[in-house]
């Protein structure tokens, strides 16, 4: 039987979100923390400044830099995107680009309900969007 698309997204979601589970603790609470944050940034800031936000995080060392890392390829996972997703958002036309946002958000639903259940992050951590 088909499957909806919130069906897909949310075992998606949950496969991401449940390959940290034995991740570096550190690295679970910034990357929870990040699942939180994230959809408040694309809602304030737009996608495509969002996951430059991101990616420019993710070029550093660490702990932060590999949850941003992991964002973004879960992002790309969710968007059915491989390689540069920002450059990828950034030549996207308008309607597609619409489309990329509302679909990021409504997936977030579950990356963020998976944070808090799986990788047990809870909403308000101090590293949310840093």
């Amino acid at each position: 039987m088909p499957q909806t698309r919130s069906q897909k997204d949310m075992k998606r979601a949950l496969e991401l979100v449940s390959s940290l589970e034995q991740a570096d603790p550190e690295l679970r609470r910034i990357y929870g923390g990040l699942c939180h944050s994230f959809p408040v940034m694309v809602l304030q800031s737009g996608l495509c400044q969002a996951v430059a936000f991101s990616a420019d995080k993710a070029s550093g060392e660490g702990p932060r830099a590999r949850a941003h890392q992991k964002l973004l390829e879960h992002l790309g996972a969710i968007l059915e995107v491989e390689g540069d997703l920002l450059a990828y958002l950034h030549e996207a036309p308008t309607t597609a680009y619409m489309h990329h946002t509302r679909r990021v958000l409504g997936a977030w639903v579950y990356f963020k309900r998976f944070a808090r259940s799986v990788l047990k992050v809870e909403a308000g951590g101090d590293d949310e969007g840093r």
